[in-house]
């Protein structure tokens, strides 16, 4: 009886553990828009708002781009730049165990809209020489 007893507290305590360390869907919220965003600018900005306290890493194309602690404002806002064509991101905040996700991907087309200048530049000199 006391084997039994024994081994349905450890079992108690094992699932306990490992039950409060998991998935959070709410250590951070983020306010810009990630998902499939097409732009023309390299330079994008990522802000949110969080739980005091949670540690965040932001990744850009698999690379640990940045990493903070959220402070006693909750807010935070992160500059970062982006490659020419897909760039996915992904934001891991941690906080007493507990871990949440936020995925995104942000295509840019042009890098500052030289590309696009450049055809509109010479465009319209094609334009006046041969008009």
């Amino acid at each position: 009886m006391k084997k039994v007893l024994a081994l349905i507290i450890a079992t108690v305590m094992f699932m306990t553990f490992f039950m409060t360390y998991g998935f959070a869907d709410d250590l951070i919220t983020v306010k810009s828009d990630i998902n499939n965003v097409t732009t023309n600018n390299k330079y994008f900005v990522i802000s949110g708002n969080g739980q005091p306290d949670t540690y965040v890493e932001l990744i850009l194309n698999d690379n640990l781009n940045d990493k903070w602690v959220i402070g006693d404002t909750g807010l935070f806002a992160k500059l970062i730049t982006l490659a020419l064509g897909d760039n996915y991101v992904m934001l891991k905040a941690v906080k007493d165990g507990k871990i949440q996700i936020v995925k995104g991907h942000i295509t840019l087309q042009y890098k500052d809209g030289i590309i696009q200048v450049t055809v509109d530049t010479l465009e319209g000199l094609w334009n006046k020489l041969f008009k």
